[in-house]
């Protein structure tokens, strides 16, 4: 097993890639913790119901007092945090001049701030323990623009870019720190986002036709990677940014 007794703690926990994740990670020895806004109670019993050491905390990864809070829980059930997965995100399908300014600050203190937020609680914890692993979700659409998805490309640009900052800033830590930008998965995020377009089943086709494999990737699909990037097989990886697009960023 890649995690074995590994303590993991995975944001955005309920579903699409964040439970995706938890799944893997439980399959591979881990001690998950899954924490998300929403109510994952249920998706976390299916878990231990299959004999996984998995527990949830609900938690709004933009307010500091909340992830203190749940750094704090994971610590005292656990002792450490071993890898952190931030993966909790929103979406928002507007354009700049469309987008409001309750609008812009929202997106950006879940999809940047929250990164922000628990990486900075966490590398104090890591450092206390010697040592560990952060991954961040960020997305094709932090590497390359698309159309009326403006504060949402700039959030995830952001998270890549806090990516390889912190790596630089954590090395001598011993804690790596890498980023994943899955391209479009079958998640009800992308639902979402499609179903704001102007025509939701000619975008999904246009979408889907954008990847070289014409699909849509699997949340396991980006959970297999993130699994790779928490366990030794990447041990000299840190900064690095991932891309599991299904070829969409190629062209």
């Amino acid at each position: 097993m890649k995690l074995s007794n590994k303590v993991a703690l995975i944001t955005g926990a309920k579903s699409g890639i964040g439970y995706a994740t938890l799944l893997r990670f439980s399959v591979e020895g881990a001690k998950v913790v899954g924490a998300d806004v929403r109510n994952a109670q249920q998706e976390i019993a299916l878990i231990v119901k299959e004999g996984g050491n998995a527990s949830f905390v609900q938690a709004d990864v933009s307010n500091e007092r909340a992830v203190r809070r749940l750094m704090n829980q994971v610590i005292e059930q656990h002792g450490r945090i071993d890898v952190l997965v931030n993966n909790a995100g929103i979406e928002l399908a507007k354009t700049a001049p469309d987008t409001s300014e309750a609008e812009w600050d929202r997106l950006m203190s879940v999809n940047l701030k929250g990164v922000f937020l628990c990486s900075k609680l966490t590398v104090n914890a890591m450092r206390r323990t010697g040592g560990g692993v952060i991954i961040n979700v960020a997305s094709e659409l932090g590497l390359v623009g698309g159309n009326q998805i403006a504060a949402y490309c700039a959030s995830k640009g952001g998270v890549i870019q806090l990516t390889k900052a912190m790596a630089i800033d954590h090395a001598v830590d011993n804690i790596r720190i890498n980023c994943v930008c899955p391209g479009p998965i079958d998640t009800p995020l992308l639902d979402r986002i499609i179903a704001n377009s102007a025509d939701a089943e000619k975008e999904r086709q246009s979408t889907r036709e954008k990847t070289l494999m014409k699909r849509f990737g699997k949340p396991s699909e980006v959970a297999n990677v993130i699994a790779f990037l928490a366990s030794d097989e990447s041990s000299y990886m840190t900064g690095s940014v991932v891309v599991v697009d299904g070829g969409l960023t190629a062209q």
